[in-house]
């Protein structure tokens, strides 16, 4: 038996659904926000976004569905509700994972 935490295996077991969406007839997916790569994190405020830190996570979220999605008029506010509906998609705030039981 190895005492080695094997990471590539949790990565493989912890994938979640992508969260999807459909707005103007066209179906989007984002992926997992836990699934996001780390580089993210030099460039956005996950604990207390900013708009431009939201547009900036949908953006790594949507991937090369962006500029259809882009492309879309849409109010600020939606981009908002997306943001909170794909936050509670992955049953915690971006930044946030789920305090363990002895915390």
């Amino acid at each position: 038996m190895s005492d080695t935490f094997n990471l590539d295996v949790w990565i493989n077991e912890a994938r979640r659904e992508p969260f999807r969406f459909e707005v103007s007839g066209r179906t989007f997916a984002l992926t997992p926000a836990g699934e996001l790569d780390k580089s993210i994190l030099k460039s956005v405020n996950v604990s207390a976004p900013s708009p431009e830190d939201i547009e900036s996570l949908l953006t790594a979220g949507l991937g090369d569905q962006w500029a259809r999605f882009d492309e879309l008029p849409l109010p600020l506010a939606a981009l908002g509700e997306l943001f909170r509906q794909w936050q509670n998609h992955e049953g915690a705030p971006v930044g946030e994972s789920p305090a363990s039981a002895d915390s």
